[in-house]
């Protein structure tokens, strides 16, 4: 049985459209300790804090992984000590297979992001971008964004209700 976090990612995440790949075939897993195919581990859904993969399932193939995405949402109390606005800060936008990088999969999850955010009330999405960041070392690096290219592909994602702020280390 699935928690109402994981719920949450299911029905207002959902699952794209992509090329080449049938619908059918796409699973989110929100509950798995291990991926096959992927050096991320521990994915979950809590009440403010999800982490998700997209992966393709076929009946007789293993599982293959195409995206992960892991954030959380400000607590309540943090911010009224702090005096900060409400934020969710992204720790992980994913597309793990190359051929299907720059395909509108991040741009997909990240208008599901800010849409969430719009409607649970924040007003900023949180991000450090790093191309380079350890879980990605062993990665191909084929069709990826370099630093500049990721800070201006989120930046394009901020509007009136959400400001997108790019931290650096």
């Amino acid at each position: 049985m699935k928690s109402e976090a994981e719920k949450i990612i299911i029905s207002r995440f959902g699952i794209p459209k992509i090329e080449g790949i049938k619908r059918e075939d796409l699973i989110l897993k929100t509950n798995d300790k291990n991926i096959p195919g992927t050096n991320e581990e521990d994915y979950y859904c809590y009440e403010n804090s999800f982490k998700f993969c997209l992966a393709k399932e076929e009946d007789q193939g293993p599982i293959e992984p195409i995206f992960s995405m892991d954030f959380f949402k400000s607590g309540k109390v943090m911010q009224s000590l702090r005096k900060e606005a409400r934020y969710i800060r992204l720790e992980l936008l994913y597309v793990h297979i190359d051929s299907l990088r720059n395909k509108g999969i991040a741009t997909y999850y990240m208008n599901k992001l800010v849409q969430y955010a719009k409607e649970e009330g924040f007003t900023q999405i949180k991000v450090h971008p790093n191309p380079n960041a350890d879980n990605f070392k062993k990665d191909k690096k084929e069709n990826a964004l370099k630093k500049e290219q990721l800070i201006s592909f989120y930046k394009k994602f901020g509007d009136r209700e959400i400001k997108i702020i790019i931290e650096s280390l």
